[in-house]
């Protein structure tokens, strides 16, 4: 038993020395390869040093309005994810019992996946408002990516396990909780982490192309207008930065949700 921990210990080390080493290796190559060109370069106008916008990011936290723009996009991105992660999973639920429904809305679903992200950006921007167009854009490219997703995992459940709990009489609320919900919430967490940051992306895009004030996508905006190339990019670290850590709450809640099982 005692030589078993020791076993595990030395895993377990080994893993989060893998998970820490190699993105602070790579980190360092962006960092290195980024120094290089800024001084082949030389101009501060086109490509300043890293050591200056690091500087500049962290002064960031400091500035006036920063948290506002920050959560302003934030909860734009969460108002759109969240929508659509309800009607994807509604709907895949649906179509994987009423097959008709899932024919009809294939095509539309394929329609808005394969649709340009900025055509869709300009084409709501004739009938919408700035605030509602960023929300609106998030969620037509986050809702086919999760609707496919979830349709999927609804439909590889298991027949038999359904067939027994049929069979036993199960509850319907019971047979969601004990039957599908732990078949598909693997799908469920692992669309939804690419697909948060996917549209955190897409909404900070939308506010960049429509200029909406108190925005992330509004100050990379102002920072493109005046051509402030250390503080545009501060603030395109700071959109990396936020996408990182909504795809690390998604990963938590997935633990959270295993360990609780």
């Amino acid at each position: 038993m005692k030589n078993l921990n020791i076993q595990f210990d030395k895993k377990s080390v080994k893993r989060v020395a893998e998970n820490v080493c190699y993105p602070l290796i790579a980190l360092g190559v962006v960092l290195a390869v980024w120094a290089i060109v800024a001084k082949v370069k030389d101009n501060a106008l086109v490509l300043p040093m890293p050591d200056v916008v690091i500087v500049r990011f962290f002064r960031l936290g400091g500035e006036e309005g920063f948290w506002r723009a920050v959560a302003s996009s934030l909860l734009r991105t969460l108002i759109a994810f969240v929508t659509s992660f309800a009607f994807a999973l509604l709907f895949a639920s649906i179509g994987g019992v009423f097959k008709p429904f899932h024919r009809v809305l294939s095509p539309i679903v394929t329609i808005l996946r394969a649709a340009p992200t900025v055509a869709v950006i300009l084409i709501m921007y004739a009938f919408l408002n700035n605030n509602t167009m960023a929300v609106v854009v998030g969620f037509l490219i986050a809702f086919p990516i999760m609707y496919s997703a979830f349709y999927s995992a609804v439909t590889g459940v298991d027949k038999d396990l359904v067939e027994m709990s049929k069979l036993y009489k199960v509850s319907p609320l019971d047979r969601i909780r004990f039957v599908y919900l732990p078949s598909i919430a693997r799908a469920l967490f692992d669309t939804s982490k690419s697909t948060l940051s996917l549209t955190f992306k897409v909404v900070v895009a939308a506010e960049i192309l429509t200029s909406v004030a108190a925005s992330l996508g509004g100050k990379i905006q102002t920072a493109y207008a005046s051509f402030e190339i250390a503080y545009l990019l501060a603030w395109t670290i700071i959109a990396i930065v936020f996408s990182f850590v909504l795809e690390a709450v998604v990963m938590l809640a997935k633990k959270i949700w295993e360990v609780a099982r």
